[in-house]
């Protein structure tokens, strides 16, 4: 077990900006193509362009500071991607543990039986993946590391 003094009073973590960065540069490439076809197939055209844009501007506002990170306490983690907030407290929380997700290894997430939000998709979560649900990046870390921190701050505040 964790002693609370061996853990910092808060811990903000970040995504890294290259996945969005990227995503930006691909949603523009692909505008840049749909436009290149809307005086062949206009509504397609129109379409996916729009389709593209859309993806480029969530890519742009993730790139903004402040609007994702993952921020820990002694009363739980905050997690804010896109400027939406969603606060666990860690009595809220039984277990880390990284998950396959796609190609992706994540960390999964299982919740307390009082816990009662989202019941529906977190039995579809469960079936997937093993686990309640997950964190939507790693924060720079691999799964496995970042699971460990995250359960070592769970079992001295939990």
């Amino acid at each position: 077990m964790t002693v609370p003094g061996a853990l910092p009073a808060v811990e903000l973590l970040r995504p890294a900006p290259w996945k969005m960065l990227a995503l930006l540069a691909i949603s523009a490439g692909l505008v840049w193509v749909a436009v290149g076809f809307a005086d062949r197939s206009p509504m397609i055209a129109w379409a996916c362009g729009g389709f593209f844009a859309l993806c480029g501007l969530v890519a742009a506002v993730s790139l903004v500071p402040g609007a994702n990170h993952l921020r820990l306490d002694a009363n739980g983690i905050e997690l804010r991607a896109l400027f939406r907030v969603t606060r666990w407290h860690w009595r809220d929380v039984v277990r880390f543990g990284p998950t396959r997700v796609g190609l992706h290894t994540v960390v999964g997430i299982d919740f307390a039986d009082h816990v009662h939000a989202a019941a529906r998709v977190r039995r579809l979560n469960r079936g997937l993946t093993g686990f309640d649900g997950a964190l939507p990046d790693t924060y720079g870390q691999r799964a496995a590391v970042l699971a460990a921190r995250l359960d070592a701050w769970r079992q001295a505040y939990g």
